[in-house]
This record gives C-alpha cells, sequence and structure tokens, in this order.
C-alpha cells in the first residue's frame, strides 16, 4: 500500500508542479509540505496543524483528503507502542488453602 507521502509526492511530479508553487497557492510553508512528503512529523507544532495541512495539500492535488487522513491515523496507531503489561502474560494464581 503506498504511503500518504508517496501519494502526494508522486500526484505533485504528475501534475508538474513544484513545491514552491504549493507553497505559494496554499500558503503553507515550504517545510510543511515536504514534511508531509516525507512523513517527518516532527516538524509540525501539532497534531491539528499536521491534519489541516495534510487536508488543504490533498484537496490542492485533487487527492480525496479524507482517504489521506486515514492512511495518516492508521499509520500512528500502528507506531504506538504497546502497553508492556499487555505483553506480558499475567498468571492468576489463587492462594492455596493451608
Amino acid at each position: 500500500m503506498e504511503s500518504f507521502g508517496e501519494k502526494l509526492r508522486t500526484t505533485r511530479e504528475d501534475l508538474n508542479y513544484s513545491i514552491e508553487q504549493i507553497a505559494r497557492d496554499t500558503n503553507i510553508a515550504k517545510r510543511y509540505l515536504i514534511g508531509l512528503e516525507e512523513e517527518d512529523f516532527s516538524i509540525f507544532p501539532g497534531e491539528t496543524y499536521l491534519r489541516g495541512f495534510l487536508r488543504n495539500y490533498a484537496e490542492y492535488l485533487g487527492l480525496d483528503a479524507e482517504e489521506l487522513i486515514s492512511i495518516y491515523h492508521n499509520m500512528k496507531i500502528q507506531e504506538q507502542p504497546i502497553p508492556m503489561e499487555q505483553l506480558i502474560e499475567q498468571k492468576h494464581t489463587s492462594p492455596k488453602p493451608f
């Protein structure tokens, strides 16, 4: 399955749009557009900004924004660590009678 970053980049390239052109047209800073294409979430000031920029960028390219946001959310869910207590099988022992 193609990641949302790859989908953004390949669509942009197919349309012969430059990052600079999209930055001007959408008022999204170039670094955020590159961050979306490279799926580098560390540069965004918050989750709300990331989703908003992703939605605007996808719509600008004529892509289904909801689909790309869904791909992003699924990816974030997969990255979340599983709590240690769920990984360790807990043995339930009943007290032994004396």
